[in-house]
């Protein structure tokens, strides 16, 4: 109630004295709309109150004084604002999405399904579907930059519920394959039907080995 009443108080003698009052000089409260034709309103500074729009002219002798404010500073900008992207190029693709169209298409590489390896159960044929999209996901690796030499390997990890389908997708190890591919076939095989596990949850690892086609 201290606070409150002292905030009153300063409120009602900033109040107290309207602009009318005020001498030659420039001195004392004078409204935010108060200024003289063709000279400075405040020649030595002022002080400003924006929120019951008051100025103080400053007096000779404050000008310079050290315990005035510091003067009001921009708002900073965003921290995104007219920055590059971080490679300091043009936004990559979004994950599974198309390919820029500088980039060329290689020819798509022959894809391998390892076996896979289970946690806390199993899911039958798992191989055998992936081994069915492979020829997507071969063409998927062409149209992100395909492979950066004779050969590559991606291991991947993901989750298998009661639904069937492949959940929390994730690049464990990647080989001689472009980031952007490994995020198409994330996207790829994010919620791809996979098959019923023998528990829920049953974790699923497995490799795709890929060699450039002849």
């Amino acid at each position: 109630m201290g606070a409150v009443g002292a905030c009153v108080s300063a409120a009602a003698e900033g109040g107290a004295s309207p602009a009318s009052q005020q001498d030659s000089s420039g001195q004392g409260w004078v409204t935010a709309a108060t200024s003289d034709a063709g000279a400075p309103r405040c020649p030595h500074g002022a002080l400003e109150d924006p929120h019951r729009g008051f100025v103080r002219c400053l007096e000779p002798g404050e000008a310079d004084a050290g315990w005035l404010p510091p003067p009001p500073q921009p708002e900073p900008p965003p921290d995104d604002a007219g920055a590059p992207p971080p490679d300091g190029g043009d936004a990559g693709p979004i994950d599974g999405g198309p390919p820029d169209a500088a980039v060329v298409s290689a020819p798509p590489p022959v894809v391998e399904i390892k076996e896979p390896e289970f946690m806390n159960g199993d899911v039958p044929n798992v191989a055998k579907r992936l081994e069915k999209v492979s020829p997507d996901l071969a063409q998927c690796v062409a149209d992100h930059g395909g492979l950066s030499g004779a050969s590559g390997s991606v291991k991947i990890q993901f989750l298998v519920r009661v639904r069937g389908r492949a959940e929390g997708v994730e690049i464990l190890e990647a080989r001689g394959v472009t980031p952007d591919a490994q995020r198409c076939i994330r996207q790829f095989l994010k919620n791809r039907a996979i098959g019923t596990p023998s528990a829920d949850p049953v974790g699923v690892t497995v490799t795709l080995s890929l060699r450039a086609a002849k």
